[in-house]
């Protein structure tokens, strides 16, 4: 009878539009109103009820991982690929620790991803009890927004600040539920996903028009554009080809300029090409669209800097800008556009940007026929890209083959997945499955090295158990190379660089994948192609590769 008393004095307190729903099937309906189609997680005693609920709903899907890290690692990918909100889970104490990579993975490269993590009962917070932490304290430096849940009536206020908050600013957010909170009914109605959190940004024509004055005065300009540029490719290109500038980008937007244009040249940094590096000391101003990589080893100290992005706080963050543009680029590119006027003549600029960009084109085609045992890491990637389709996903690990990759790789109408500021090991089998997991009907490949292979490989078991057809690529030189190779340089010994490779394919079989391996570039052809036609069950292709030194290498 107290009970029922409770019950009936909270509806009249609370009145709702819809029934009462508990804790847990409140959370999966509200979650389901945004978009939300999977839930990456790892099975644990603080999140059973969470986990029954989720088994008794056909919209949301569990993907049971191997690892917390790599449930982390898969929402963090999802949500790169797709630019919305995604999920991952864990249970209290150790699954909750485990997580942390992943997250802070998701945070470094500003993606928004909701953590949802279980907890010890309330009447146990701050105390011994067996798996307890103060998870907001744990949590703080990689989750901009960490809340606890003591009170079922706070969940619908709560779960809609984290998840606005995640979705608008880019951000990691974290929930504890107490595991005794999960049945307790919520007093509030489901909220659909609201449609202003993807309102255009309207800039002023002011900055815009200065912006457009500083292009038109500038005779060697140069375009450097992130993935900030994804839905104006055609305003990029129009915009290149009017003023003649170089086009230079980070590599997670590698297709969104083609990369066969005189244009075109290349990536930034030591894994991206020497044309850029060129073409940047010559020119005389800078248009920066939607990036943020900036390494200064790499990048001129006196060059006009003109940054245009969304976010404020990004302008200027690594380097002097003449002028900070703010606003939503598929708004400012058409207006830039409409007022940018006659141009002066650049004839010679173009004339040079496209024979620097053709040396650097001729140079890496040199470097990629390589015909040796082992394999030059440079013809791998380039084997690589002339089979995979032209709209496959790659997901890239962390490595000296991230390098090979940029520098060799041409791309199409690619989606190139990385640990961009975070750099963990192990990023890209995750990313791959989850990539697969959101766009099934594209190829998703990892390109993984043999340092990183190990860190999250069991997950090749989550795939095989979901019949997801994913192919890694394991670049296997025997080394951390990169460290190697940068420790040598230094005069250093290399400890700890040196690898005990075990056999990946006998562990890919052991998982349930198809495993291959190849030692040149007849069997590389042959095998990748049956990797990729096969369409129910992940696949592994184990390369021997020579350990190449990195161009620019520095201790």
């Amino acid at each position: 009878m107290v009970i029922s008393t409770e019950k009936k004095k909270a509806s009249i307190e609370l009145p709702t539009t819809k029934p009462e729903l508990k804790v847990s099937r409140y959370l999966l309906q509200q979650l389901e109103a945004w978009g939300v189609q999977r839930i990456y997680g790892v099975i644990g005693d603080a999140i059973f009820a969470l986990l029954d609920e989720i088994a008794r709903q056909s919209v949301i899907q569990f993907v049971p991982c191997r690892h917390e890290e790599a449930a982390a690692l898969m929402a963090s990918a999802e949500s790169k690929l797709t630019g919305r909100l995604s999920v991952c889970m864990a249970t209290s104490g150790p699954g909750m620790a485990k997580l942390l990579d992943g997250l802070a993975d998701a945070a470094m490269d500003r993606t928004p991803v909701l953590a949802i993590t279980g907890q010890v009962p309330t009447s146990k917070l701050g105390t011994n009890e067996k798996q307890y932490i103060d998870q907001q304290a744990l949590i703080h430096p990689i989750a901009e927004q960490t809340r606890v849940l003591t009170s079922a009536q706070a969940l619908p206020k709560l779960l809609n600040e984290l998840m606005v908050s995640s979705q608008v600013r880019g951000i990691v957010a974290h929930l504890s539920i107490p595991m005794d909170l999960y049945n307790h009914l919520v007093p509030g109605a489901i909220t659909a996903y609201p449609k202003h959190l993807h309102q255009k940004l309207l800039t002023p024509m002011e900055p815009i028009e200065e912006a457009a004055r500083l292009l038109s005065e500038s005779k060697r300009p140069v375009l450097y554009i992130g993935k900030g540029v994804a839905q104006s490719q055609a305003e990029v290109k129009k915009l290149a080809t009017s003023m003649n500038a170089a086009v230079i980008t980070t590599m997670p937007a590698f297709s969104y300029y083609p990369n066969d244009d005189a244009l075109f040249a290349g990536g930034l940094g030591q894994a991206g090409s020497e044309a850029s590096s060129i073409l940047l000391r010559e020119s005389d101003l800078l248009l920066i669209l939607g990036a943020t990589w900036w390494p200064e080893a790499y990048t001129p100290s006196t060059v006009t800097i003109v940054q245009v992005d969304r976010i404020p706080q990004q302008i200027g963050i690594n380097h002097s800008v003449r002028l900070g543009v703010v606003g939503d680029l598929a708004d400012v590119l058409p207006k830039l556009l409409s007022v940018l006027g006659s141009q002066p003549d650049r004839a010679a600029w173009r004339e040079q940007v496209s024979r620097t960009t053709q040396q650097w084109k001729s140079q890496i085609e040199a470097e990629a026929s390589q015909e040796t045992t082992p394999m030059a890491p440079q013809r791998v990637m380039k084997i690589i890209s002339d089979i995979v389709s032209e709209d496959a996903i790659i997901s890239v690990d962390t490595g000296d083959h991230t390098l090979w990759f940029e520098r060799i790789f041409q791309t199409r109408k690619h989606e190139i997945l990385i640990s961009g500021h975070w750099r963990t090991l192990g990023f890209a089998l995750p990313s791959a499955i989850a990539a697969k997991l959101t766009q099934p009907q594209r190829q998703s490949i990892a390109i993984v090295g043999d340092g990183a292979a190990v860190q999250t490989m069991l997950e090749l078991q989550t795939a095989s158990h979901l019949g997801v057809a994913v192919t890694m690529i394991i670049i296997d030189n025997g080394s951390y190379a990169m460290e190697k190779n940068r420790m040598e340089v230094g005069g250093m010994n290399p400890l700890g660089s040196n690898l005990v490779n075990p056999d990946f394919c006998k562990i890919a079989e052991a998982c349930g994948a198809k495993a291959f391996l190849a030692e040149n570039s007849d069997q590389l052809v042959a095998t990748l192609k049956q990797a990729l036609s096969e369409a129910n069950r992940p696949t592994l292709i184990q390369v021997k590769t020579r350990a190449a030194m990195v161009p620019h290498t520095k201790p």
